[in-house]
């Protein structure tokens, strides 16, 4: 039979480029047809950036032991430079330009040169290099180069839609999933640390913080991802920075590094960046920040539209997950009442009408039954006084339950998520004589302890924990030591820590949080709440 002729060859060659959507797939197609085509033996598409900077390569011909010897891409300079953004540049011998600078060290001879630009949309994606070719190119292989490149710049749009809207079901389903885990739980950190994870890896980032909101106007990064997460936990957006701004702004940002201005020390060494706020009915709730390494591919406009999506299915999760706190809360303080008037409009006004009954009787009993009418009739007034109590109490009021009865419970209340029962030191009438008269200390008190273990339990992978509350010389301090990871496990959520610091400084106090053995295997936490025991308040 005799040689399969050029046109149909040429034909079958685009349909198979037209049949592939996974874009690396369809830059081989075109690889492997130019050289069969051609008669090429090397060949490469550059992918360049618009300061002419390889940001992908693709090749044939070459091994890859050689082309790690060569070390790096070709960026747009030379005889590259030269290729035209219409039609062909064909050269007999490389070497031969007039702007040909030498090859790289180890790079194989190229010989005769053939290069065209890549279109799609109108813009250049970018380059064809062919070489190595026996007596040069040809003005047909010109023509089959250029009816290749044209369709391979149809295939390539259509892969580059197909990616985009695969990232896209991709992003959609994880911002579902993260959804329906803090709907059905408001508090769960796991769902909080799973969108940043989520973004970090959909988006092709090198490391990922989500910030939310802190103390006060400061916005922090609550939860971080990446080879440098530990460094980022915590760190408070600087005022008047990009990031902030972009904040204030709810306007999504990309760059080719972090902008400058006011910027953190520990993100200056990063690359790409892209910023994008958690809008939610109109305000900014948080900032998803990602960034790749630097001379990493740039973030594209593509990139942002995807993430911001993400961002604000996050946001609109996040309020309504508050919300639905909220309403929980609401529904639970509602029920209260509508116990409270209960007891008050049945139990109590029956024990009240009993026990004036019973004082009605005490003329018509025999006096030898006189005690055991009293004796009723104090139970009676006792139950009264219990339901006053309990309808106080669930009317709102503070209770007048010691802060020791309190602070036991937590204990016992923190043994099943420990797993072990916690240690106490206190001396309660230092404790008693320092909240006396601020019924709202004992409150801050039974809440930093129940932080705190809690915290503990979730993070420290501790085996014992120590609880010492102490009042002297006008202030009152709670601190707890654990013997876990150290204070690297102890913030994995950082705003637990942000309230309890925030308690201590408007009671004119600090907090503290730090290792216990530093630079032990296993350090523990040493957490201390020290505040004005005179304060109020505001």
């Amino acid at each position: 039979m005799g040689e399969r002729p050029a046109a149909d060859a040429l034909a079958e060659a685009i349909v198979a480029l037209n049949a592939q959507l996974d874009l690396p797939h369809v830059l081989e197609r075109f690889l492997n047809a130019s050289t069969e085509l051609t008669g090429a033996r090397f060949a490469a598409i550059n992918v360049l950036d618009p300061d002419g900077i390889s940001v992908d390569f693709h090749y044939t011909g070459i091994s890859s032991d050689v082309m790690a010897r060569i070390g790096r891409a070709p960026n747009a300079v030379g005889v590259l430079a030269h290729i035209p953004p219409e039609g062909t540049l064909v050269i007999g011998e490389l070497t031969t330009h007039a702007a040909f600078r030498g090859l790289p060290a180890g790079h194989p001879a190229m010989g005769a040169f053939l290069g065209t630009a890549l279109k799609v949309r109108g813009q250049t994606f970018g380059y064809l290099y062919l070489a190595s070719k026996d007596g040069g190119f040809t003005e047909r292989d010109q023509a089959i180069v250029e009816a290749l490149a044209a369709a391979a710049s149809v295939a390539i749009d259509n892969a580059q839609l197909y990616e985009r809207a695969l990232m896209r079901e991709q992003w959609v389903t994880a911002s579902q999933e993260i959804t329906t885990r803090l709907l059905s739980d408001p508090g769960d950190e796991d769902a909080f640390a799973a969108i940043v994870d989520a973004a970090m890896a959909l988006a092709g980032a090198h490391h990922a913080a989500l910030v939310l909101r802190g103390v006060g106007d400061s916005w922090v990064m609550e939860f971080t991802a990446g080879p440098r997460s530990i460094e980022l936990l915590g760190l408070e957006l600087p005022e008047g920075g990009h990031a902030v701004n972009t904040i204030h702004s709810g306007e999504g940002v990309v760059a080719a590094e972090p902008p400058g201005g006011t910027i953190l020390d520990q993100v200056k060494e990063f690359g790409p960046t892209l910023y994008a706020p958690l809008r939610a009915a109109g305000h900014t709730v948080g900032l998803l920040m990602l960034w790749r390494d630097r001379g990493a591919k740039v973030f594209d406009a593509d990139d942002l539209e995807t993430a911001q999506r993400f961002a604000n299915q996050a946001a609109v999760a996040l309020t309504l997950a508050e919300l639905g706190h909220v309403k929980a809360v609401s529904a639970l303080l509602e029920e209260k009442q509508r116990l409270a008037d209960d007891l008050h409009d049945f139990v109590s006004q029956e024990l009240f009408a009993t026990a004036i009954d019973l004082e009605a009787l005490a003329d018509a009993v025999p006096a030898s039954q006189i005690g055991r009418l009293e004796r009723t009739l104090e139970h009676v007034k006792r139950a009264q006084r219990e339901v006053r109590g309990v309808m106080s109490s669930l009317a709102g009021q503070r209770t007048s339950e010691p802060l020791s009865e309190r602070i036991a419970r937590e204990l016992i209340m923190a043994r099943e998520t420990l797993g072990f029962a916690p240690s106490l030191q206190v001396d309660w009438s230092e404790v008693s004589h320092a909240i006396a008269g601020d019924p709202t200390l004992s409150d801050d008190v039974v809440a930093v302890v129940r932080e705190l273990l809690s915290n503990i339990a979730r993070h420290a992978q501790a085996s014992a924990a120590h609880v010492t509350i102490s009042g002297d010389g006008g202030r009152l301090s709670v601190a707890i030591s654990d013997d876990g990871i150290g204070p690297v496990g102890a913030t994995s959520r950082h705003s637990g820590t942000s309230n309890l610091a925030n308690r201590a400084i408007r009671r004119n106090g600090t907090f503290t949080l730090s290792p216990q053995r530093p630079g032990a295997p296993r350090p523990g936490t040493a957490a201390e709440w020290n505040v004005e025991a005179s304060a109020r308040l505001g």
